[in-house]
């Protein structure tokens, strides 16, 4: 709801002279708390007077608190981009313009500007993903940039677990019922609340247990592609939650559940994957993945009422109706999360340079619910046993027997954690062990769940020529000399489905997913 009636300031703001510029336009950008204004080299983000359930910006001193705690907390998500906290006056000529052109040192503060460097909006990340530039490496930076925010952020112990997702799915569900039936169907909003019930029922000793471990934290909160920028050639957040803690000290995989849960959207499935499963990788996070469909049915729901809300404030026919088919997408979307397909184990096992690791990363997106299936790879399970980053290297003196041993029922125990909860997993090991074949595969009809094995292998001088390439890769086989250590093992009898990746890459993972389809269709 609106309270304080700022027309006449974004009216000034919208002209050049506000801010001592001639012969430029002023570009003004909108959503349902923000309007932001484009003016020479630096965008003005003006809160906008209004006073909903989550925010509250109604009064000019709110305003003027949650410009100055936007700068700061966006000098550790977007360094350099935010620059400063510029008033907006109104001088005894009745002209308003921010406060660094007014001559008239008495004019009267009426608001509060959020002052930032301007960037080019195609290297946001909605845009680029739109044109195609965004591939495994933007999102393998993304994720190690969540994963430093997270690990730095402050710890809140009185905040978040489940009584917090309570909270939220009950909040959820009293917004959207503000827009039945206009928007929403009463019995999709009773399914939605009964389904996220059901599972936090399932899962509220896990959310509490990671409370009391500390993975409540401040983090960004408002984590989407509209959100990042690519700046100096890595990502950088901008634009968080400043105005209600109870969005911001939240589970740090309930933050990240908001940016999956927007690649989803967007049809960025394959991405999506990738940023989650190297997430993963350097968060060692696994025991959080049950609550993940949760989180990411929540997120889903509350972009389902924001919508909503849009669509009823605009008095634009053409977009109130696109935005209330964009919040009914939402909602199906939530009930989705909470009902996946059945759970499947995907084996990818070969020798180093083979290309099984590549096989397992493209076709998690294509199993099981989004993200996608869980990646459990032997390489970044060793070093998360280790405490060490997946990029750093170990010594000869790491892979001892004892050690590999470990590592191989670390994977067992981990498969077993994420498949009880329905999420898929693709389990990335050499598996040249006879004995390890058979226990992965003993393992998924312990589970209850679909199997399925693959034997990737390619020529000698292929996989030379893969190793001596590798970049920023959780493998310490980097080297020809390492490489040629494997000759010797004996692989014993293969079962498996056999793949050549020797030949073209698409070709080869169509092949594999034609596999994955037969299987599919003869369980039917």
């Amino acid at each position: 709801m609106l309270i304080d009636d700022q027309s006449k300031t974004v009216q000034a703001l919208s002209r050049p002279e506000a801010y001592g510029l001639k012969g430029k336009k002023v570009e003004v950008r909108e959503s349902n708390i923000s309007t932001v204004f484009l003016a020479g080299d630096k965008a003005y983000k003006l809160k906008r007077g209004v006073k909903y359930p989550y925010v509250d910006y109604s009064t000019l001193e709110k305003r003027r608190d949650a410009c100055e705690k936007e700068l700061l907390i966006c000098r550790g998500t977007a360094p350099g981009l935010c620059v400063g906290v510029e008033t907006v006056v109104l001088d005894k000529g009745g002209k308003i313009k921010i406060g660094s052109q007014a001559t008239d040192k008495n004019a009267e503060i009426i608001d509060y500007l959020l002052v930032m460097n301007r960037f080019d909006e195609a290297d946001l990340f909605e845009n680029l993903a739109e044109a195609g530039r965004l591939d495994r490496f933007e999102m393998m930076d993304l994720a190690e940039k969540m994963v430093e925010l997270h690990k730095n952020a402050e710890v809140f112990k009185h905040r978040g677990g489940a009584a917090m997702i309570r909270g939220r799915i009950l909040e959820n569900d009293e917004l959207m019922r503000c827009f039945v039936p206009e928007i929403f169907d009463p019995d999709d909003i009773d399914a939605l609340k009964a389904d996220a019930l059901e599972a936090l029922e399932k899962y509220a000793p896990l959310l509490d247990e990671r409370k009391a471990e500390g993975k409540v934290r401040w983090c960004h909160g408002d984590v989407h592609f509209h959100n990042i920028v690519m700046l100096n050639g890595k990502p950088a957040l901008f634009d968080p939650v400043e105005f209600n803690d109870e969005l911001t000290h939240i589970d740090i995989l309930y933050d990240l559940a908001f940016l999956l849960m927007d690649m989803e959207i967007r049809g960025l499935r394959r991405l999506s994957s990738i940023l989650f499963n190297h997430y993963m990788a350097y968060s060692a996070d696994w025991e959080g993945v049950p609550a993940l469909p949760l989180f990411l049915s929540c997120r889903a729901a509350v972009n389902a009422y924001v919508y909503a809300q849009r669509s009823s404030e605009t008095k634009d026919k053409e977009l109130s109706e696109r935005l209330a088919k964009q919040a009914y997408e939402y909602l199906v979307t939530a009930r989705r999360f909470l009902n996946p397909p059945p759970p499947v184990l995907v084996a990818c096992g070969g020798l180093s340079g083979s290309g099984k690791s590549r096989i397992g990363r493209e076709l998690a997106p294509f199993i099981g619910s989004p993200p996608g299936a869980v990646i459990l790879r032997d390489d970044v399970l060793r070093k998360n046993m280790l405490g060490v980053d997946p990029d750093d290297s170990l010594g000869e003196e790491a892979y001892t027997p004892e050690n590999e041993a470990k590592v191989f029922e670390l994977l067992c125990t981990e498969c077993r954690r994420v498949l009880a909860t329905g999420q898929s997993v693709v389990a990335d090991a050499l598996f040249h062990d006879e004995n390890q074949r058979k226990a992965i595969e003993a393992l998924a009809e312990q589970a209850g769940v679909e199997f399925r094995g693959f034997w990737v292998d390619a020529p000698l001088e292929i996989r030379k020529e893969r190793v001596a390439s590798r970049k920023r890769n959780p493998s310490d086989v980097k080297t020809a000399a390492v490489l040629e250590k494997q000759l010797d093992i004996d692989v014993g009898n293969i079962t498996w489905d056999k793949v050549d990746t020797s030949g073209d890459r698409l070709a080869t993972l169509a092949y594999v997913r034609s596999l994955l389809a037969e299987k599919k269709q003869g369980n039917k």
